[in-house]
């Protein structure tokens, strides 16, 4: 299989399974653990096992979604960096032994003998200079060209190394394998945010899939994850909040007051700083925590600051408020818990955001971050997660 998101991986998972979640109900049947995980464990090698890049349609297609199934348990962690790495790389490789990225996710059209105007791909082509080996000049022929808009969606270089005409960008097969490669990569992580909604509902056999996958992943990335670390526990980073919380931090009006404030910052804000990437939604604060120091200190104070700032104040005008906080947070309804308490009621996680825009399209206003998540809390992990590979990068060039 040359693209795990195209058109015959759809086909195959609507046709021959029923759907996505049907798929990954039949996987734990089908496919031994070590199988799914022999696509990653030749990365410190830097060798493609052949059986893995000569793997059958429906066997590829198996392994590579049990990886995304275990990865639902954990988004924008160093696994899901070395899943991505590695099947990027599989693909990558069948598609350049292939010939062709034909049926891939991109929208691709190949460009004909004269489409071009011979003056312009004389120049780009460099079609004069016979002293240039044939290989060479394949590569620096335009083979495929993709509709403008489509195009920067996905492009992360210059402009400049790319020849647009009549709202097409013609690309070389090197340039439409690096556009494929941050459409794989875009198509990675909506897959992901996708199953962790549901993550939940699938069976035992894909976290135990991430047990070792994580165990695979902190080899790795050793070096590296003692200068970076990783999505844990550790101090909210208020800047990389998304739009929604942030709109609840600055007040609300009184029909926004207890949806942005008890619902929303009560959930993400305990989930962010206590749990970031919780296995499981029946967690309970007590299994985070050995105190409530960090609830009382940093939690509770941002979320009472943030209900004064309503319109009318919501603690003032509604005192007995505090107690559905600590409710929403799983210690009962009571406005003096203990760690004990915790598990009285369930620990409410942050609601995803097509329940925002329902309940609260107040509070929807996304940013460039916003695409593809579907949480507040995989906006805030997939922030971090970038931010401190910013940090790693800049810190290495200083170096």
């Amino acid at each position: 299989m040359l693209d795990p998101f195209g058109d015959e991986a759809k086909r195959l998972v609507k046709e021959e399974f029923g759907g996505i979640m049907e798929l990954l109900a039949v996987i734990p049947s089908y496919v031994e653990m070590d199988v799914v995980l022999r696509r990653i464990s030749w990365v410190e090698s830097g060798e493609i096992p052949r059986d893995v890049l000569e793997m059958g349609d429906v066997q590829d297609l198996l392994t590579f979604y049990a990886l995304i199934g275990a990865l639902a348990f954990s988004p924008y962690g160093i696994e899901m960096e070395l899943v991505k790495e590695a099947n990027s790389r599989i693909y990558s490789e069948r598609l350049r032994r292939a010939g062709t990225i034909s049926g891939t996710t991109l929208e691709l059209t190949t460009v004909g003998d004269d489409e071009i105007p011979r003056r312009d791909r004389t120049v780009l082509e460099r079609t004069g200079h016979q002293e240039i080996p044939q290989d060479e000049r394949e590569r620096m022929r335009l083979t495929y060209k993709i509709p403008l808009g489509r195009f920067l969606e996905l492009w992360d270089g210059s402009l400049k190394d790319v020849y647009i005409r009549g709202g097409y960008a013609y690309l070389t097969r090197d340039q439409t394998l690096r556009l494929w490669e941050r459409s794989f990569e875009r198509n990675f992580e909506r897959a992901i945010n996708l199953l962790y909604e549901v993550r939940d509902e699938l069976p035992e056999y894909y976290h135990k899939i991430y047990d070792k996958l994580s165990g695979i992943a902190r080899e790795h990335f050793k070096e590296r994850l003692e200068r970076m670390g990783s999505a844990e526990a550790g101090p909210l980073r208020f800047d990389l909040f998304p739009p929604c919380v942030k709109i609840a931090l600055g007040g609300v009006p009184s029909g926004l007051r207890n949806y942005a404030i008890t619902v929303l910052l009560t959930s993400f804000l305990s989930y962010a700083r206590l749990c970031p990437n919780p296995p499981k939604r029946d967690v309970r604060i007590r299994d985070c925590v050995s105190d409530l120091s960090i609830i009382e200190k940093e939690i509770l104070p941002v979320i009472i600051e943030a209900g004064n700032r309503c319109s009318p104040p919501l603690f003032e005008d509604q005192p007995h408020e505090i107690k559905n906080i600590w409710y929403h947070l799983g210690f009962g309804l009571t406005d003096r818990p203990t760690l004990e308490d915790s598990g009285n009621s369930p620990w409410y996680f942050p609601p995803n955001c097509s329940k925002i825009r329902a309940n609260a399209p107040q509070l929807c206003k996304p940013d460039e971050h916003c695409r593809n998540i579907k949480n507040p809390l995989t906006y805030y992990l997939r922030r971090l997660y970038l931010e401190k590979k910013r940090e790693q990068t800049e810190k290495a060039g200083g170096d």
